[in-house]
């Protein structure tokens, strides 16, 4: 047999071998690498590379693309994975998280953050930190629905006002029957903390739609109640100011509380004394505008008067009132001008003592308080309504004398609306 026989035979081995090898791989179930079914994707993406911006990546991270038919990738522990959406998976929940890739850098292992987009957030520009959000369950809060603040009720409407006497017996009630009013108006216009004594006078605001049946009475208050020891210490402003705010200082420091009547100039020219005045408690009267001799003034002009005085006072220190007392400017009146200022609203007010620190030579803080504490018996000291002016330096510097001697007398100093009472 020739040499080259077996080399022949040897082939053919080879070539039948192959063939049986090829069939048995194509025939369905066979053994070898399987296939993956297809899968109806545009494009899958076996291998998702984590971008991080370092000079050299020393492995790339794989994310695992589940298609069908294929096991899952066992577990690598440098392998990040990064969620890719294929068609036909339900959506990612949306949830700030951060995924990690390790890189392998020489001594230092550093961690390199890669946000996930989550939809309507802004890309976080590579290289930047992000910080891991942890979800948190917030429950629903319900929100209060804030009430509107409740209106005020509107003032009452005032069609005039009434000058009236109180006689005995009468009350408030009957007041308000017969003058067109209300109770609870009379004595919040009054400044009345109590019910009003026999003889007290008052000013009746008659409300709209009403008819008032009370007499007319013309009215000029010269002193208040003698039942107690109590003064009326009131001072007008309608010249000079520089000595008002020692004045305002003493009654502080001494806790006193008295009424000032000022005229709509004085205001004008000297808001912040105003506004501290209103401040501090003190009360506020009407002492016209301009200072003028109101008997000498046609009628519309002595409303006028009265008028622009609280209309200043208003803008100066809004809230605060003049009403509803009056004084007629040098004390200078008659029936006519009493009956326009009752008609406007105001109570007449003159006074039991004049401490003459306006009048005549000037006059020393000595004089002043002999002529303010002593000139009255104590008798006639109770109830008294003593005038002083704002502009008397010599009324300033007297003051706190002033104060002590009454004090020792047993007398305190009042405002005008209480020593009424």
């Amino acid at each position: 047999m020739p040499r080259h026989i077996p080399w022949v035979v040897l082939c053919a081995l080879v070539v039948a071998g192959a063939a049986v090898w090829w069939a048995v791989s194509a025939a369905p179930g066979g053994v070898g690498m399987a296939t993956a079914a297809p899968v109806d994707t545009p494009v899958v993406v076996e291998t998702a590379t984590v971008p991080v911006d370092t000079p050299v990546v020393a492995e790339t991270a794989t994310a695992p693309v589940d298609t069908p038919g294929t096991a899952p990738t066992p577990d690598v522990a440098e392998t990040a994975t990064v969620p890719v959406d294929t068609p036909g998976t339900a959506p990612t929940p949306v949830v700030v998280e951060t995924a990690t890739a390790l890189i392998e850098t020489p001594d230092v292992a550093e961690t390199a953050t890669v946000p996930v987009d989550t939809p309507g957030t802004t890309p976080t520009p590579d290289g930047m930190e992000v910080a891991t959000a942890t979800p948190v369950d917030t429950p629903d809060v319900a929100e209060t629905a804030t009430a509107p603040p409740a209106t005020p009720a509107p003032a009452p409407a005032i069609a005039g006002y009434t000058g009236h006497i109180v006689a005995e017996g009468e009350t408030l009630e009957l007041i308000a029957a017969n003058g067109g009013s209300a109770p609870e108006l009379i004595a919040a216009y009054n400044l009345l903390s109590a019910p009003p004594r026999p003889g007290r006078a008052l000013i009746v605001p008659r409300l709209a739609g009403q008819t008032s049946a009370l007499a007319e009475d013309s009215i000029m208050v010269t002193r208040g109640s003698a039942d107690r020891p109590w003064v009326a210490l009131t001072l007008d402003a309608g010249a000079g100011s520089a000595p008002a705010a020692q004045i305002l200082d003493t009654l502080r420091d001494r806790g006193v509380r008295v009424t000032f009547f000022l005229t709509g100039k004085w205001i004008a020219e000297n808001p912040e004394l105003t506004r501290r005045m209103v401040a501090e408690g003190h009360e506020l009267a009407n002492h016209t505008y301009s200072h003028p001799d109101l008997t000498r003034l046609d009628d519309a002009a002595v409303r006028k008067e009265l008028a622009d005085t609280e209309a200043i006072l208003q803008e100066t220190a809004p809230g605060a009132s003049l009403r509803p007392f009056f004084r007629p400017p040098y004390g200078a009146y008659d029936d006519r001008v009493v009956r326009i200022v009752q008609a406007e609203g105001y109570l007449p007010v003159y006074w039991t003592l004049d401490s003459l620190d306006s009048v005549g030579e000037p006059k020393t803080p000595a004089f002043l308080l002999e002529r303010i504490t002593a000139r009255l018996t104590p008798e006639q000291l109770r109830g008294a309504i003593i005038l002083a002016h704002c502009g008397s330096q010599a009324t300033a510097d007297a003051l706190p004398a002033i104060l002590d001697r009454f004090a020792e007398m047993g007398f305190e100093v009042r405002r005008l609306s209480e020593v009424l009472e």
